[in-house]
């Protein structure tokens, strides 16, 4: 779209630009009241309203993007510079001026009002204004709207006046005068060229005085453009040289800083960390008490020495104790003040941490000044430590570090009350702010305030679940709330409980109240609960089978658990990897006891049978026990009678491993005649009596009493109607004379006294037959069991003949 400026009046020329939609008809622009000057042209005139071309450019305005635009208008600007430099006097020769440029002043109000207008070129623009619209002059505006003035004559009109351009140097101008925006900036200050074109030749005089002034304003935008050019690249090298400067002074800073570094970091790794060290408070004082801590840990320290390091340790340290308190090498020097000082120094240093003891059991080495209090300070003092932990167990418990501290006050230092003290806060807030002096128990007090119980057990629930999954499950304090919820809580509660702790049943075993919390979960626990606690078994069955209560947990399991076949994978089947290992323990060897004989009074104490037979009337358990005994008995027989014939010497001559080669031997199903036969070679090595260095199996303690009980079961396995007699397996592999060698001795004696006993005739006969002639031999002896021996060879001397 283009437009034309001819008569002073704009008109719009069609173009290929698309259209605005038409604004509607009922919009009104103005008030009710009306504007007093008049009808606004800008209400009139909706299109874009340029300023004419120059004179010297034939080419119209036209409508441009932004970026086109103002390359336009710079290049204007570069052409209308060159053309101030060169020509400078034709600038403005073509300049149409008013009537009033012309002329005297007007003295008439018909002269006034005859003036031709002249255009405002510095308020006109080609921007639009936000709303698409055309921006227009407020001068034009004003004009439109007032008409001419009243009295005027027509024969004063307009003059024709040509097209006027006016381009600026500077666009932020422009931006200014089209967004309406009042500037202290004036035309004359803006360097520009105005070809005005001569309508009516003119007195000279006047022209000159016009061109004159003109050329004047004209040197004056110069100059004061040339001004801020100057003084703008002054500014500019000013902040210029300032960055520059900024920039050398932080780059020296900064090799002033790296050469510091370079030089710290050229120190050796012991300097350098001595002058970290230096840069601490009290580094005198720490290094001269980390001295005396050295000479004081010294065992050949004189006691009057020792006292007076002491004395000089405690001034030194004297009311910077909670510093040191936390600090990994000044808190050991603490710790020996409380070990090798005297009462009265261990009360002082008491005194001024006391109120810390809570914070400093959280501490990673605080905590062992806590330890070195109960344990080398007198009574009165771990009471105060242990009752200072009250109203913060379960903080602590569940703390990495204090649980350690908590945990060695309750099970190493605090009695019945105190313990129960401490577990109180388990059991509810009213416990905890309230205590029970008098009770030392839950039992007791269930039986004072039985109506507690629910609240009891839901607290105690609900505190334990925190516990799980976190190393504090071995401890002994945590073991104990477990197993006094499990004696306590009913199916649904103890079921839950179950469910939750199933999995973590390994780490509390070494316990008794670990051990017990196992096994009510095994008796008490569904076939799927028993499977998932013997999956967490593995690879952990051969140290709970040595441990000195874990051993429990797995009698009860062979009490409990229906599925033996999955016993005998996951439990049986690690028992016999380690099969040795587990029979050189004294509790390991219960568990192959339990499994040979279950129950039996002659290995198991009555109080844990009577423990075991809690869990006989579990819920869940469907088999008969003897059957499972059986299933069981008959998966670890083989093993363990090839055992014996692997470890026959090691088994027969060790006290500790007599029970169970006898419980091998007699309660193993299948045939044990390869066992037997492996004791009875042992037994046939030739027999030196009196022999120290090399006993023999019959005058060995050990190895007589087990060739003792294996000769006198015969008389059952007789009952029994078993083929196989270990009498008869051990007379066949010994040499023909053993028998009499072993009358030299007491306790050889008594093994023969023995096979004469079984009242087998086979077995009787072979013993009197190797003994023919040996009376008169017994008669001289003087020990107990050659007098006996003669005794039962005399009452069998009328039916055999000797």
């Amino acid at each position: 779209m283009k437009y034309k400026m001819e008569d002073s009046s704009f008109e719009e020329e069609p173009s290929r630009t698309r259209r605005r939609p038409p604004r509607s008809k009922n919009k009104k622009h103005t008030s009710m009241r009306g504007n007093p000057e008049g009808d606004s042209l800008y209400q009139k005139q909706p299109t874009k309203i340029t300023a004419p071309p120059n004179t010297d450019n034939e080419d119209s305005f036209e409508v441009h993007s932004p970026k086109k635009r103002m390359k336009k208008m710079e290049r204007d600007v570069q052409v209308i510079e060159r053309k101030t430099m060169k020509k400078k006097k034709s600038m403005y020769s073509d300049t149409d001026l008013s009537s009033l440029d012309v002329t005297d002043t007007p003295d008439t109000l018909s002269q006034i009002s005859a003036i031709a207008p002249v255009s405002d070129v510095s308020m006109m623009t080609t921007f639009r204004n936000p709303r698409g619209r055309h921006d227009m002059t407020w001068e034009k505006a004003v004009q439109k709207a007032r008409g001419q003035p009243d009295g005027a004559e027509r024969s004063f009109s307009r003059k024709k006046s040509s097209k006027v351009v006016m381009t600026y140097n500077r666009p932020e101008v422009i931006r200014e005068v089209a967004e309406g925006v009042e500037s202290d900036k004036s035309v004359e200050n803006i360097p520009a060229v105005a070809n005005i074109a001569e309508e009516e030749p003119q007195p000279l005089e006047r022209r000159k005085s016009i061109k004159v002034k003109i050329k004047r304003a004209a040197s004056n935008a110069a100059g004061k453009l040339k001004t801020l050019k100057t003084k703008k690249q002054l500014n500019e090298s000013r902040t210029t040289l300032g960055v520059k400067k900024r920039k050398i002074d932080e780059s020296q800073m900064e090799e002033k800083s790296e050469t510091k570094k370079t030089k710290l970091k050229e120190l050796p790794f012991r300097e350098r960390k001595k002058v970290r060290k230096m840069l601490k408070n009290n580094y005198e004082a720490i290094q001269r008490s980390k001295k005396i801590w050295e000479d004081l840990r010294r065992q050949d320290l004189s006691e009057g020495k020792k006292v007076a390091l002491c004395d000089e340790l405690l001034e030194m340290v004297k009311g910077n104790m909670k510093e040191f308190a936390f600090a990994h090498d000044t808190a050991r020097v603490l710790q020996c003040l409380i070990q090798y000082g005297s009462p009265e120094q261990r009360e002082v240093v008491y005194q001024e941490i006391k109120d810390q003891i809570v914070l400093m059991s959280k501490s990673k080495y605080a905590k062992f000044l806590v330890k070195k209090f109960l344990v080398y300070g007198p009574k009165p003092m771990k009471n105060a430590v242990i009752k200072s932990f009250h109203g913060n167990v379960r903080k602590l418990v569940r703390h990495a570090e204090a649980s350690d501290v908590v945990e060695l006050a309750y099970n190493d230092y605090a009695n019945a009350s105190q313990r129960l003290s401490l577990l109180e806060e388990f059991y509810g807030p009213s416990f905890t702010l309230f205590k029970t002096p008098d009770i030392k128990s839950l039992d007791q007090l269930l039986l004072i305030q039985p109506d507690k119980k629910e609240m009891i057990l839901s607290n105690m629930k609900e505190a334990l679940l925190t516990l799980i999954d976190k190393t504090i499950l071995g401890h002994s304090m945590v073991h104990r709330i477990f197993h006094e919820f499990f004696a306590h809580a009913k199916d649904k509660m103890r079921s839950d409980m179950i469910e939750s702790i199933r999995e973590h049943l390994v780490p509390m075993m070494h316990t008794r109240d670990g051990a017990r919390t196992a096994m009510y979960c095994l008796w008490y626990g569904t076939s799927k609960d028993r499977k998932i606690i013997m999956k967490s078994f593995k690879s952990h069955v051969a140290k709970i089978c040595k441990d000195e209560f874990g051993y429990l947990a797995l009698i009860a399991l062979f009490d409990t658990v229906d599925d033996t076949k999955l016993v005998g994978k996951i439990v049986l089947e690690e028992i016999f990897k380690s099969l040795h290992d587990i029979a050189q323990n004294q509790h390991g060897r219960k568990v192959l006891q339990y499994l040979l004989c279950p129950r039996d009074p002659h290995f198991f104490q009555p109080d844990l049978v009577r423990i075991l037979k809690e869990g006989d009337n579990n819920p869940h358990s469907k088999k008969d026990t003897a059957l499972r005994y059986k299933e069981l008995l008959t998966m670890v027989s083989p093993p363990f009678l090839q055992y014996i014939v692997d470890h026959a010497r090691d088994l027969v001559l060790e006290n500790a491993s007599l029970l169970l080669v006898l419980s091998i031997l007699n309660y193993s199903l299948g045939d044990p005649s390869e066992a037997m036969k492996a004791v009875a070679e042992i037994a046939a090595e030739p027999f030196v009596a009196g022999s120290l260095e090399n006993q023999h199996i019959v005058e060995h303690p050990a190895g007589h009493m087990t060739l003792k009980h294996l000769i006198q079961r015969d008389r059952e396995r007789i009952q029994a109607g078993q083929p196989v007699l270990f009498s008869q397996v051990l007379l066949r592999t010994l040499k023909d004379g053993s028998l009499k060698s072993w009358a030299a001795c007491n306790r050889g004696c008594f093994t023969l006294l023995f096979l004469l006993e079984v009242d087998h005739p086979e077995i009787t006969d072979t013993v009197i037959s190797q003994l023919s002639g040996i009376r008169s031999s017994l008669k001289k002896m003087t020990f107990r069991g050659a007098q006996i021996l003669l005794q039962k060879l005399d009452a069998l001397s009328g039916e055999y003949k000797l």
